[in-house]
C-alpha cells in the first residue's frame, strides 16, 4: 500500500511559517515573531501551498485572509505546536532538555544485582539526558514522601498504599532449584532426595521463610524456604526435618545465587533471578521441579507523579524489559 502522509515531505519551518501568519493575518506579524523577512515567510508559504496544491490565504492589500482549506490547516497547526510547545516546556521543567534529569531508584538487592542492573545500559543509551541514581535495600521506600526515592522495585504482594501506582511486572512465577554444572555433572544428584547431601544455600528474607513454614509444618523456618521445594519433590517431611545439609544463611537471594555459580551447594531461588545465569551456563536447574512463588515484583511511585517524564519513561522502559525477559 501507498504510503500516503504527508507530514515527512512538508518542512516544519513552512507549517510554523503559516501558524503565525494565519494567527497575526500578516506575513509581516510573523516574520517578527520568527526573526526572519516578509519575503522568507511568504516563500515558505508559497512552497507549502505548491505541495499542498491549494490556496491558503487571499493575499489582500491590507492584510491576509484564510481560505476555507486554511482555516481547516490553521485548525490542525494551532492544536498541533500548542502541544508541542507544552510538551517542550514540561520537558525543560524536569531537566530531560538540558542533561539534568535525575531519577533515583530504589530496588530490593537480588532484582537490582541479578536483573536491573546487567540491563541498565539499555535504558542509558535510549535516554542519556536522565542521570539514574540506584540504591539497593530490603527496607521499602516511601515514594510519597521527601524521601528522594522517584521509584522502587520490589518483591511482595503488592498493597503499597493508597497514593502510590503499582505495576506488577511479571505475574508470580515459580522458585527453582539451582547449582553449578560441575556439581550436576559430578553424578551425586541422581535423585532429589540427593539434594540433602549438599548444602542447601539458604536465604533469610521473611516471607520466604514464613511460606517455606507453611508449606512444610515449621521445618520453612530452618530451612529458609527449602521446605516447600523438598515437599514437592516427594521427600518425607521427616527426613526432611532430621536433615543436617544446612549451609550458609543469606540475606539476600542474590548472594545465594552467586554461592551456588561458584560450587559451594545448591540454592533456591525464582526462576527471573536465575534466567540469565542459566542461559549463560553458569548455573543449571538439576532437576525439574519447581514451586510456585507466591510473590511478584513491582514498581511502584507516587500516582500523582506518573506524567512526569523521566517516571514515565523509566516505567515504559521497565516494562518493555520484563516483557522481553518473560518471552511475551
Amino acid at each position: 500500500m501507498t504510503d500516503r502522509r504527508l507530514l515527512p515531505t512538508l518542512p516544519l519551518g513552512a507549517l510554523r511559517a503559516f501558524d503565525a501568519a494565519a494567527r497575526h493575518g500578516s506575513f509581516k506579524a510573523a516574520a517578527l515573531e520568527l526573526s526572519v523577512t516578509p519575503a522568507a515567510v511568504s516563500h515558505q508559504i508559497k512552497g507549502l501551498e505548491k505541495r499542498l496544491g491549494t490556496t491558503l490565504f487571499d493575499r489582500l492589500n491590507r492584510g491576509l485572509r484564510l481560505t476555507s482549506a486554511g482555516q481547516r490547516l490553521a485548525m490542525v497547526t494551532m492544536e498541533s505546536f500548542t502541544r508541542l510547545d507544552a510538551g517542550l516546556r514540561e520537558l525543560d521543567a524536569s531537566g530531560l532538555t538540558n542533561g539534568s534529569a535525575m531519577l533515583s531508584i530504589s530496588a530490593a538487592p537480588s532484582i537490582a544485582a541479578k536483573w536491573l542492573v546487567p540491563r541498565l545500559h539499555r535504558f542509558q543509551a535510549a535516554h542519556p539526558a536522565i542521570e539514574l541514581r540506584l540504591q539497593s535495600g530490603d527496607a521499602l521506600a516511601d515514594v510519597t514522601s521527601g524521601s528522594g526515592i522517584d521509584v522502587a522495585l520490589r518483591y511482595g504482594t503488592g498493597h503499597y498504599g493508597a497514593d502510590v501506582s503499582e505495576t506488577q511486572l511479571w505475574l508470580p512465577g515459580e522458585i527453582v532449584v539451582v547449582c553449578a554444572p560441575t556439581l550436576a555433572q559430578g553424578g551425586s544428584l541422581g535423585s532429589p532426595m540427593d539434594v540433602l547431601h549438599h548444602p542447601l544455600l539458604r536465604t533469610s528474607l521473611p516471607a520466604r521463610r514464613e511460606a517455606g513454614k507453611q508449606a512444610a509444618g515449621g521445618a520453612g523456618t530452618e530451612l529458609g524456604g527449602w521446605s516447600a521445594w523438598l515437599a514437592a519433590a516427594g521427600i518425607d517431611p521427616a527426613t526432611i526435618a532430621s536433615s543436617t545439609m544446612r549451609g550458609p544463611l543469606f540475606g539476600s537471594s542474590h548472594l545465594a545465587i552467586d554461592a551456588a555459580a561458584a560450587g559451594r551447594g545448591l540454592a533456591l531461588a525464582p526462576r527471573i533471578l536465575v534466567a540469565d545465569d542459566i542461559a549463560a551456563g553458569r548455573l543449571v536447574e538439576p532437576f525439574p521441579i519447581a514451586v510456585p512463588d507466591p510473590f511478584a515484583y513491582w514498581l511502584v511511585h507516587a500516582t500523582r507523579r506518573a506524567a512526569e517524564p523521566s517516571i514515565r519513561a523509566f516505567a515504559r522502559w521497565i516494562k518493555d524489559e520484563a516483557l522481553r525477559t518473560s518471552g511475551a
